[in-house]
């Protein structure tokens, strides 16, 4: 990736785009930053994960570790979860979120990767195996359905539903239509 690449804001999430609620974090001292992908396999499949104990679809990606670039921290996290590595394809962008009611703000840095070599197995957390995540690979449609139409009760799913298909109508638009 070229260093002098310059992240465009996909989007900000907000209370009040997300659950309909005013308040803004206004002292956004405490940011976690993420890194996540569209991943694509060598059959043109998409990766999506599934935690079973939330009801919820998923982008590939986690949190960075300290002092870790977007990319190192993709390619780690789409080792672990997916068990692929990959070439980065192209920076999609970042969204933010913030969210008043957790007093809590994000970055999430948004790539689109190709997997290379085979898919092997993935290496799940604890937390993640205990949550009955799984990897799935499906077409775009149906990794877009997955993560789109589900109606999720919590706010935490609810702004997780939104960053990633804030993410997939970014890709539609502007990597799909060309």
């Amino acid at each position: 990736m070229n260093d002098t690449f310059t992240w465009k804001l996909i989007k900000e999430l907000t209370d009040k785009n997300v659950l309909g609620a005013e308040g803004l974090v206004v002292d956004p001292t405490n940011t976690r930053k993420t890194a996540r992908a569209i991943v694509i396999d060598k059959d043109g499949l998409y990766a999506v994960m599934y935690a079973e104990n939330f009801g919820l679809h998923s982008l590939p990606g986690g949190g960075m570790e300290e002092g870790e670039s977007p990319e190192t921290a993709l390619r780690r996290e789409i080792l672990e979860e997916t068990g692929c590595s990959c070439d980065i394809i192209e920076p999609l962008g970042i969204i933010t979120e913030n969210r008043f009611h957790a007093n809590y703000t994000a970055v999430s840095y948004y790539f689109v990767v190709k997997c290379t070599g085979e898919n092997n197995d993935p290496q799940l957390t604890q937390a993640e195996l205990d949550n009955g995540t799984i990897l799935k690979w499906c077409s775009f449609d149906e990794m877009l359905h997955l993560i789109k139409d589900c109606e999720h009760t919590t706010n935490q799913r609810k702004f997780l539903q939104a960053r990633d298909i804030a993410a997939l109508e970014e890709y539609q638009a502007c990597v799909l239509s060309t």
